[in-house]
């Protein structure tokens, strides 16, 4: 199950969104800023003009013995958010239009 929550704070829209089991971190990116902005993904810049999607879904894969990674964090802009990926677990979003 994906969970949403979202909430105000300082004024910004903050979203904070599971990454599903079988779900690439880039997905997951697009679906909650999509969540956070109301915006259809086909109206946004894609992905790869802010950060590679490839290198964000390799940061968080599994290693090569095929154990999760247990930590790690992400953050970078897109689409006038602020992205944060925590543990290849959670997606949150800040800010907005």
């Amino acid at each position: 199950m994906i969970e949403h929550r979202s909430h105000q704070q300082d004024a910004q829209t903050v979203l904070t969104r599971e990454v599903g089991g079988d779900e690439r971190v880039s997905e997951a990116v697009v679906a909650a800023v999509t969540a956070a902005s109301n915006v259809d993904p086909a109206e946004m810049a894609p992905l790869a003009e802010s950060v590679d999607p490839d290198a964000l879904d390799a940061l968080f894969a599994d290693r090569y013995d095929g154990t999760p990674r247990a930590d790690g964090t992400a953050r970078f802009g897109f689409f006038d958010y602020e992205v944060v990926v925590t543990d290849a677990s959670e997606v949150t979003v800040r800010g907005g239009r």
